[in-house]
């Protein structure tokens, strides 16, 4: 008897043994990057362990598809699915996600266009880090979005009238969001209790958190933030910045922190759509904000201690065109474009508005002279590094700022009856880069008083999209889109499916699609996924402004007809919303990762009221 139990442990040993070494084996992805200038992709793991990546993955080509893959076993992907669409000769987008769990194996994909040689595909290997190397990439900007304004008036979010489903108790709803968002506290009455019309929907930028690192107070949060015109105040001497459209995380909402020794910070909800950074000290002059390429961070540098420009980036940038546009007598535009995304800080004084570019090595002052149409503008270069771009203003100048999408362009516009016009050079020494378009090979002759609609069903083909227990994104998405096509045409609207069958059609091509076809609206349909089961619920994504009318009225929609949680409406950066010129949403119609939600998501009925929301949304837009 002894013996027996000595041998059940020795083989329990050895089970728990090979079940610890599997489990030490698999290896957690924690990003996904690409280096638009240098054009690779990075699967980056902070594991201690690099098991995976001391073996050559094999790449697998899929001729008739025009894809390849290679696939990391005993890997788990840690971060979000990641679709990456490479300007790069011959590649068109790559897709890592996690396909498949016990066994563990994380897939990526690359696309790639007729004629190009997969075998030019290099993998590389470095630490916990495995690189997919390319050609250079073509440089491109598609779209703009303000990261500084001057303008008084500010975009302000409306608010929504959303009907309560019937098997949700109304009061427990809008105690839920009151409790979410803590209204009672942002508020001059402290017992305000939200009531369904007062609900709003999500902001533009989200602070999530304030955190200190050594003379310098860095915000992070999700969304795209613009920054105001700083306001200098006395009795005590202080700065104040306005981030509009935004809202605060409650946790950190008028939290004083104290840095550089004796100055400190706070953030709070100065109203429902406006965020307010004081930052109280003796000479406020001295803390420049400077703001990230991603335009989710903002770090305010002490530039009395700043020394060196190393420590912010490791990214060095070129200018490498520069190029104007007069729009009437008293406003200009003018456009920076470098060689890869730059670090932007922004000193407003009251003669002049200072731009620190930090990671700009080199210029040439003479070309942006002569391409700037008026007197007094020069770029410097800083002692501690970087380039100083100086406008000289007046009292009555605005200006406004946008960053192009890739971070590699800077659009300024100057407004101001004081601003003293050169006059236009007839030739301009810095060429001005194309910007790069789909091609429009179709040309769709329509019909007046109809409106032109693209429906773009996410995945397809050998690109699942996210799944569970055998069941897939992309025959969700195809189904619900389909649905929605057969409501819209009977309402008269004409419609276009960017796929009607299960195949893979890349990011570029649904771009090309929308473009050829020349639409009113672009709608992308897709099913959220989470590592967790737990959330639920809906979102709606749109980036340019011309999409929140539209995205607006969608997301109420779905919310008055699917009994699912809000997680509200956010400004992202998915590629086919980004380069579409029609206003564009992509909506997330519930989670296939939470088993209560995956199996209302393949029912008919969630199905035919997913459906019967998208549409009736887009019927409120076009009245």
């Amino acid at each position: 008897m002894k013996n027996i139990f000595i041998k059940f442990l020795l083989i329990f040993a050895f089970i728990l043994g090979l079940s610890i070494q599997s489990f030490a084996a698999d290896l957690g992805i924690n990003s996904v990057t690409y280096d638009n200038s240098s054009s690779f992709v990075t699967v980056n793991s902070t594991d201690s362990n690099d098991y995976v990546f001391t073996q050559n993955p094999k790449l697998i080509v899929v001729k008739d598809e025009n894809k390849a893959y290679f696939d990391i076993s005993s890997a788990i992907l840690k971060c979000p699915l990641q679709d990456l669409v490479v300007n790069s000769d011959g590649i068109k987008e790559v897709v890592v996600s996690q396909f498949s769990t016990n066994p563990n194996i994380v897939r990526v994909v690359v696309s790639y266009s007729d004629g190009f040689n997969p075998s030019n595909i290099q993998l590389k290997k470095l630490d916990n880090t495995l690189f997919i190397r390319f050609k250079t990439p073509t440089v491109s900007n598609y779209y703009f979005q303000p990261v500084y304004t001057e303008n008084k008036v500010a975009e302000q979010y409306e608010s929504i009238n959303i009907q309560t489903p019937v098997s949700v108790q109304n009061n427990n709803l809008l105690g839920q969001i009151n409790s979410a968002f803590n209204l009672g506290q942002t508020t001059s009455d402290k017992n305000y209790i939200l009531t369904s019309k007062d609900l709003t929907l999500h902001t533009k930028y989200y602070v999530d958190n304030v955190t200190i690192k050594g003379p310098d107070a860095i915000l992070t949060g999700i969304g795209s933030l613009s920054l105001s015109k700083p306001m200098y105040l006395s009795s005590p001497s202080r700065v104040a910045y306005d981030i509009p459209n935004t809202v605060v995380n409650s946790a950190i909402r008028n939290k004083e922190m104290r840095f550089n020794q004796a100055d400190t910070i706070k953030i709070g909800q100065f109203n429902r759509n406006t965020a307010r950074v004081v930052i109280t000290c003796s000479n406020p002059e001295r803390y420049v904000p400077v703001i990230y390429p991603d335009s989710q961070r903002l770090v305010f540098v002490d530039s009395k201690a700043l020394t060196t420009t190393q420590g912010l980036s490791s990214v060095k940038a070129n200018l490498t065109s520069v190029y104007d546009d007069i729009t009437d007598i008293s406003s200009h535009t003018v456009k920076l474009v470098f060689s890869k995304p730059v670090l932007l800080g922004v000193e407003r004084k009251s003669s002049a508005l200072d731009l620190n570019f930090y990671n700009v090595d080199r210029f040439q002052d003479v070309n942006l002279k002569s391409a700037f149409i008026f007197d007094g503008i020069k770029m410097t270069a800083m002692k501690i590094g970087g380039a100083k771009l100086t406008i000289p203003t007046g009292k009555d100048d605005v200006f406004d700022i946008h960053a192009g999408a890739d971070g590699k362009t800077i659009r300024i516009k100057v407004k101001g009856s004081s601003m003293q016009l050169a006059q236009r050079p007839t030739e301009k020494i810095m060429p001005v880069e194309p910007v790069v378009v789909p091609k429009q090979t179709q040309n769709t002759t329509k019909v007046s008083g109809k409106k032109y609609i693209v429906i773009d069903p996410g995945h397809g083909g050998s690109d699942c999209g996210a799944m569970r227990n055998g069941i897939y994104e992309k025959d969700i998405t195809l189904d619900v889109s389909k649905r929605v096509v057969s409501l819209l045409e009977k309402k008269g609207y004409v419609v276009k499916m960017t796929r009607t069958n299960d195949k893979y059609v890349s990011l570029q091509d649904r771009v090309t699609i929308s473009e050829e076809f020349k639409p009113d609206i672009f709608v992308s349909i897709h099913v959220n996924s989470s590592n967790s089961d737990s959330p639920t619920g809906l979102e709606t994504h749109y980036y340019k402004d011309n999409s929140l009318k539209l995205a607006k009225n969608i997301h109420a929609a779905m919310l008055n007809n699917i009994n699912s949680k809000d997680r509200g409406l956010f400004k992202s950066r998915f590629y086919v919303i980004n380069h579409t010129t029609a206003p564009a949403v992509l909506v997330e119609i519930g989670f296939i990762s939470s088993p209560v939600e995956r199996a209302q998501l393949v029912s008919e009925s969630r199905k035919q009221a997913t459906a019967k929301a998208i549409a009736e949304g887009i019927y409120e837009y076009f009245k």
